[in-house]
C-alpha cells in the first residue's frame, strides 16, 4: 500500500466484502425458503420457470456458501492485517483475496441460468390478475416493507454478481500500480468482469433463443416429429426431401369419392396434395400413426384385381389406387421401411374406445370424482364425473356412465392452475389450459382442488433434457452445407442463418431466415428480446449427447473449415448427418472438442 490511508481503506473494503457476503447468503436462504420453494408447489401457478429458478437458486446457494467459507478462512489466516501496519501482511492479504475470486470465477457462471430466467419470472410474478398470488406475496411480507418483498430479494443475485468486479477494481486502486499485488488483483478483476460479460451474453441469448430451447426440451426425443422440427414451414409438394412421390387415386374419408392426389413419402410420414405444384398438403399422416400397409387383392376403385394398397392408421384405413400396378409393391415396401418397429401399448384413442365396455367409476386413474364444469357453449355450470389417467382427462354424466361426454388428450394439456374466486364469483375454481380451449372446474373444497391440480400436473410434459444456458459449452453461427438434403430443395444456405449450440446434455441446431430475407418474403417480423426483430424457426432439432458422432472433414478451403455431426438411429430411421463449415479452425476445434467432451461425460 502506498500509505496508511490506503491501508485503512483496504481494511474497510475487506470488512465490507465479508459482511455484505454474509448478509447476501442469508438473504438467498430467505428467498429460497420463504418464496421460491413454496411457489414451486402452489396450485395458482403452473409455470415451469418458477421451478427452474428455484433449482438454479439452490445451485447458487451452494456456490456462495463455499465462497463465503473461503473468504472467512482467508480472513482468519490473515487476521493480523487488521491490527498491523506491516506492508508484507497487507500485500499477502491482497494476493489471497485475488486467489479466492480466481478460484471461484468459473463456478459463478451458473448465475447465467438464474439471470436468463429472471425477466420471464418477473412477468409471471407481476401479473396483477392473479389474486391468489398477490395474497401469497402479501402473507410472506408481514412487515409490508419493500426490503422484505420478493421483488427486493429476487434482484439481489443479479446485483451481487455485477458488484464483484467493482469491489476488485476499488481494491486495485488502493495498491501500487506496478506491484505484484496490483497485477494479481487486476487479473482477478478482469476474470470477474469476463464472468459478468458472459452472464449478460447468456441473457441476450436466452431472450433470442429461449422459446426455441423450451420447445425442444419438451419434445419427445424418441420420435422425429415434423411439427417439432419445422414449426415455420409451408410444406409445399416440391420442397420436401422425398423417399417416394407420385400421383395416385385415393378414396375419400366421408364421401367415399375417388380423387387423384399427389403423394409424397418422407421420413416424417405421408403427405398428399391436390397436385405437384400445391403449396399446402391436404393431409399429413405421421409415420407414428401408421400401423400396417398391404397390397389389396381386390381393387375397390376399378373393381378389378390388384393395383391398390391399404394403409392402416389409428383412426382410419386409406385405400390408394396406383396409376401403374407395378408401383403398388414399391409404395408398400417403402412405407413398410418407415413403420415404427416398437409401438405404444395403448393409445388415448384405444382408452376412449374402452369406455364403451367399462364404467367411468371402475377405470384406472390418478384421480377421479365429481366436479362442477362450465359449459363450452352455453356457459352453464353442471356436475360431471371426471377421470384423470395416464392418457388424459375424460368426463361423464355420472360414475356409472360408460360413454364419455368429452375427452382431453394428454398431449393437449398445456397447464393447470387455481384462479381467483372473483372471476366467476365461485370458490375453489381451477382452469385447464389446452391447445384449443380453457376448461373451468369447481371443486367442493380447497383440499380437493389441490388434489385435482396435482393429478393433472402429472400429465404436463416434463423436459426430457434441460437446455439451460448455464450448461452451454459453446455456440456459434455456422454455414449449413447440406441443408437442402434435410430441410428441402428450396432452402438456400445463403438466405438462412444457422446456429449450433453444444450443451452438456445435447446438441441443438436452429435455423432461421436471415432478417432481410424474411422481410423480402413475407414482411413478418417479431421481437428478439431487447436486441431487435426476430423471425420464427425454420428448422430446429435436438440431439442427445449419447447419440452424437462428430467428424472433422479434410476438404478444407480458405475460410471454410468443415465438420459433420451424425445422429445415430432414431425411431428406427437411418442416421442423419449434418455437415457444417465455420470461418476458422479455432471455431471448428472448439465445437469438436466440446462434443467429444460431452460424449465422454455420458459414457
Amino acid at each position: 500500500m502506498a500509505n496508511n490511508s490506503n491501508t485503512r481503506n483496504f481494511r474497510k473494503l475487506l470488512s465490507e466484502i465479508i459482511d455484505t457476503e454474509k448478509t447476501y447468503v442469508k438473504n438467498l436462504e430467505v428467498l429460497s425458503s420463504r418464496y421460491l420453494d413454496p411457489l414451486s408447489t402452489v396450485t395458482f401457478l403452473t409455470t415451469l420457470e418458477i421451478t427452474q429458478l428455484s433449482e438454479s437458486l439452490r445451485e447458487i446457494l451452494k456456490v456462495q456458501r463455499s465462497f463465503l467459507k473461503r473468504l472467512e478462512r482467508m480472513i482468519e489466516e490473515h487476521s493480523k492485517v487488521f491490527s498491523s501496519e506491516r506492508e508484507d501482511l497487507v500485500r499477502n492479504t491482497v494476493l489471497a483475496v485475488g486467489d479466492v475470486f480466481l478460484f471461484s470465477a468459473d463456478q459463478f457462471k451458473i448465475y447465467s441460468s438464474f439471470c436468463a430466467l429472471y425477466s420471464r419470472v418477473q412477468d409471471i410474478l407481476n401479473s396483477g390478475e392473479n389474486e391468489p398470488l398477490r395474497h401469497f406475496l402479501e402473507s410472506k411480507n408481514e412487515t409490508k416493507e419493500h426490503c422484505n418483498s420478493l421483488e427486493s430479494f429476487i434482484i439481489q443475485p443479479i446485483q451481487r454478481i455485477l458488484k464483484y468486479p467493482l469491489f476488485l477494481r476499488q481494491m486495485a486502486g488502493l495498491t501500487l500500480e506496478n506491484s505484484e499485488e496490483h497485477r494479481h488483483i487486476c487479473k482477478a478483476c478482469d476474470v470477474m468482469q469476463c464472468v459478468a460479460n458472459h452472464i449478460n451474453e447468456m441473457q441476450k441469448l436466452s431472450a433470442e433463443f429461449g422459446e426455441s430451447f423450451r420447445s425442444l426440451s419438451a419434445q419427445d426425443l424418441g420420435v422425429r416429429d415434423l411439427w417439432a422440427e419445422r414449426p415455420d414451414r409451408q410444406h409445399s409438394a416440391d420442397n420436401i426431401p422425398v423417399i417416394k412421390a407420385g400421383y395416385c387415386v385415393k378414396e375419400g374419408g366421408k364421401m367415399k369419392s375417388w380423387k387423384r392426389r399427389y403423394f409424397v413419402l418422407n421420413e416424417y410420414g405421408l403427405f398428399y396434395f391436390t397436385s405437384e405444384e400445391a403449396t399446402e398438403p391436404l393431409r399429413f399422416i405421421p409415420r407414428n400413426e401408421m400401423q400396417h400397409v398391404k397390397s389389396s387383392h381386390v381393387n375397390k376403385h376399378t373393381g378389378g384385381v390388384y393395383g391398390m394398397f391399404e394403409l392402416y392408421t389409428e383412426d382410419r384405413t386409406y385405400y390408394i389406387d396406383c396409376e401403374f400396378s407395378a408401383e403398388v409393391q414399391d409404395w408398400v415396401r417403402r412405407i413398410r421401411s418407415l413403420l415404427p418397429r416398437t409401438r405404444r401399448k395403448t393409445t388415448f384413442r384405444n382408452a376412449r374406445e374402452s369406455i364403451f365396455y367399462t364404467s367411468a367409476g371402475s377405470m384406472e386413474h390418478y384421480k377421479s370424482g365429481y366436479c362442477t364444469k362450465q359449459g363450452g357453449k352455453w356457459k352453464n355450470w353442471l356436475s360431471r364425473y371426471f377421470v384423470v389417467n395416464q392418457d388424459g382427462i375424460m368426463y361423464f354424466t355420472s360414475e356409472q356412465s360408460i360413454e364419455a361426454l368429452g375427452v382431453i388428450p394428454k398431449n393437449s394439456v398445456n397447464g393447470v392452475q387455481e384462479i381467483s374466486s372473483s372471476q366467476f364469483d365461485r370458490d375453489n375454481v381451477f382452469e385447464i389450459h389446452t391447445c384449443c380451449r380453457t376448461y373451468y372446474l369447481q371443486c367442493e373444497n380447497h383440499d380437493d382442488l389441490c388434489e385435482w391440480v396435482s393429478a393433472i400436473r402429472r400429465l404436463l410434459p416434463h423436459p426430457k433434457i434441460q437446455l439451460n444456458v448455464g450448461e452451454l459449452c459453446t455456440y456459434s453461427a455456422v454455414h449449413w452445407c447440406n441443408i437442402r438434403d434435410i430441410v428441402g430443395k428450396k432452402a438456400h444456405a445463403c438466405e438462412i442463418a444457422t446456429s449450433v449450440f453444444v450443451f452438456r446434455s445435447a446438441l441443438v441446431i436452429i435455423s432461421r431466415y436471415k432478417q432481410n430475407t424474411k422481410e423480402d418474403r413475407d414482411g413478418a417480423t417479431g421481437s428478439t428480446g431487447s436486441s431487435g426483430p426476430q423471425v420464427a424457426d425454420l428448422f430446429r432439432s435436438i440431439i442427445p449427447a449419447d447419440d452424437i458422432l462428430v467428424t472433422e472433414e479434410t476438404d478444407d478451403m480458405q475460410d471454410r473449415y468443415t465438420w459433420s455431426v451424425t445422429q445415430s438411429y432414431l425411431d428406427d430411421l437411418p442416421p442423419r448427418t449434418y455437415k457444417f463449415c465455420t470461418s476458422s479452425k479455432e471455431i471448428r476445434s472448439r465445437f469438436v472438442t466440446a462434443i467429444q467432451d460431452i460424449n465422454q461425460r455420458r459414457t
